[in-house]
């Protein structure tokens, strides 16, 4: 008599394929389930709103999908802190004589942000041009920004104008260190080695005609083509920042969607930061717009970040920067409009609205026959302060960043 081939003894207790599945399915919910309760349970123990909530479980979400992966994207779920309160001290000083324009200047910011951390920056410019103008531009003394004061000017100008400069942050973990950093740095003593090092440059070729003055007298036109961008390398972390110069067409096309899911339209700068690491591989791409009112007061910035350690997405800018270096507007264009549409829903958006004042003083003085005559030696000082700050992260829903507005 024949025998039917048995299958392959199971151990006892060992699960089928299907159940194998089924325990694979059920861990992961139980994982969900148990992140679930620890987040409600911060965000009980924490005070956050519903959407805060909302949030708060699903950046838990995707970070645990991103760490269970070995992915390198969890740190992109994580909030960061806002830029509460930025003083600012320039000194720009300059000469014109004949067709040329030769001048530098000298920064230092100092950002605090809502853990407490302290960001601080020094910069320092040279600048040449060479143009011509008819008018005058007299200013001496002191000016607010604010109350819309300024030199009186009258001229027409065109000129080319290329400016660079290198500069240097510190990061620090509190404001008695910040300081005590900020004392040695008055005293002319030496201090640290940056953090961070930058290098910046701008290039125009503008015309232009304006008239203003200080009884609110203000009309002004040009027409100006150029390029900015901006380079730092983190010397801790080895992470590359490079800002490039866009289209405005491109810009609005990425904004486009965006500006759907906000309700609204966004207008962008022309201009993306993309981020890098140690090894120069992308890993996030930022847009950021900015809107000041008229009268100098008050400003709001809109942050978008997309992460760009997923493929899709690092290939979406991939065709982007393609298109650009091909100088094909309308494959661009499309790129870019594709990029903005997964941008919306994936991205990462933060809003921000400052108070703003400043003041200017010393003198700047030209005088424009053709050939020009002219001295600049201004100062200003600037501050800015966090009035709102709200978030949107992937997945989930505008929450007001109460951790922001109460460190002010």
């Amino acid at each position: 008599m024949s025998r039917t081939p048995s299958s392959p003894r199971r151990p006892c207790g060992a699960p089928r394929a299907g159940e194998r599945g089924q325990a694979s399915v059920e861990h992961a919910a139980l994982v969900a389930v148990v992140l679930l309760v620890l987040v409600g349970a911060v965000a009980v123990a924490s005070g956050l709103s519903g959407a805060g909530v909302v949030n708060a479980v699903h950046s838990g979400i995707r970070r645990a999908i991103c760490v269970a992966g070995g992915d390198d994207c969890a740190a992109f779920h994580v909030q960061p802190p806002c830029a509460v309160a930025v003083d600012g001290e320039a000194r720009s000083t300059g000469v014109s004589l004949g067709v040329w324009r030769l001048g530098g200047g000298r920064s230092l910011t100092v950002e605090r942000r809502s853990d407490d951390s302290v960001l601080i920056t020094a910069y320092d410019d040279l600048e040449g041009g060479v143009g011509s103008s008819i008018g005058l531009r007299f200013g001496i003394g002191r000016s607010g920004s604010s109350d819309g004061d300024g030199p009186f000017s009258a001229s027409a100008s065109a000129e080319g104008r290329l400016r660079g400069g290198w500069g240097r942050s510190w990061e620090f973990p509190d404001r008695a260190a910040a300081e005590a950093f900020l004392r040695r740095w008055a005293a002319k003593e030496p201090v640290r080695p940056p953090d961070v090092d930058r290098v910046r440059l701008r290039g125009t070729v503008a015309g232009s005609g304006e008239a203003s003055g200080p009884l609110g007298l203000s009309a002004s036109a040009s027409v100006l083509q150029g390029l900015e961008g901006e380079g730092t390398r983190d010397r801790r972390t080895g992470r590359t920042t490079i800002s490039l110069a866009v289209s405005r067409a491109a810009a609005g096309d990425m904004a486009g969607p965006l500006g759907l899911r906000l309700g609204g339209a966004v207008e962008l700068e022309p201009s993306a930061t993309l981020i890098t690491d140690r090894g120069l591989r992308p890993r996030e791409l930022r847009l950021v717009g900015s809107l000041t009112t008229e009268d100098g007061a008050r400003r709001r910035d809109v942050q978008l970040r997309v992460d760009l350690t997923r493929p899709a997405v690092a290939a979406g800018l991939g065709d982007v920067l393609r298109a650009l270096a091909h100088g094909d507007a309308d494959e661009t264009r499309a790129a870019a409009a594709r990029l903005g549409r997964w941008a919306a829903d994936e991205g990462w958006v933060d809003r921000r609205a400052y108070r703003l004042a400043g003041e200017e003083e010393g003198p700047d003085v030209e005088l424009g026959l053709g050939l020009r005559l002219g001295f600049r030696d201004r100062t200003s000082r600037s501050t800015e302060r966090l009035v709102e700050a709200r978030t949107w992260p992937p997945g989930g829903l505008w929450e007001d960043r109460t951790d922001c507005v109460a460190a002010r």
